[in-house]
């Protein structure tokens, strides 16, 4: 929503279809839910304190964490769209992939930010969960074929971006899963203001 909604306020293309903005909902956050849904949890889970009875099921820090996760992911995707079409020369439906892809792969890398906050960045309950791996080769098949399968692409009005859209898709995707350590600093020092 807030990828359009900027975009739209702008004056910019828009950089993701409303088809585009279904096949998302359904791929990336369906097969991840699902995945997380069957995994063990943290282990530190129970060496933490109980949460306050009056406190709801997404709290302020949550709240916050979505807020930055949401305009971090927002700002990358626009930022892709604008470099691809700016420095790189793409046309319109070019510059529309190369949207939905980082989008696409950003919400897939995302969910390595759902581990406990205190939990070890490459030993967690996130990439233990095998369940969790098999929706992400799910999801980057259903993007790619969505990308280079030509009828599913024409339907979704999406082009091959090449070698240079990739190059420029696969960091820029990867910026939430980076900054996440930054934001688990901030809301933990909030918390313990």
């Amino acid at each position: 929503m807030l990828v359009v909604s900027l975009a739209t306020i702008s004056g910019a293309p828009l950089p993701l279809l409303p088809l585009q903005i279904l096949f998302l909902n359904l791929v990336t956050d369906v097969f991840p839910a699902l995945a997380l849904g069957v995994g063990e949890g943290s282990r530190l889970s129970m060496g933490q304190k109980p949460r306050p009875v009056t406190e709801g099921i997404l709290a302020r820090d949550h709240w916050i964490r979505i807020a930055v996760f949401g305009a971090v992911m927002a700002t990358t995707v626009l930022a892709a769209m604008a470099t691809s079409i700016y420095l790189l020369d793409f046309d319109q439906r070019q510059a529309v992939t190369v949207a939905f892809c980082t989008l696409a792969f950003a919400q897939m890398w995302h969910v390595f930010n759902m581990r406990d906050e205190l939990g070890r960045f490459f030993d967690n309950e996130i990439t233990r969960n095998r369940w969790l791996w098999a929706a992400l080769i799910i999801c980057l098949i259903l993007v790619l074929a969505a990308v280079y399968i030509p009828g599913l692409s024409a339907v979704l009005v999406l082009s091959d971006p090449g070698a240079s859209g990739w190059l420029l898709i696969l960091p820029a995707s990867f910026l939430p899963l980076a900054m996440a350590p930054l934001v688990n600093l901030v809301t933990r020092s909030r918390r313990n203001n």
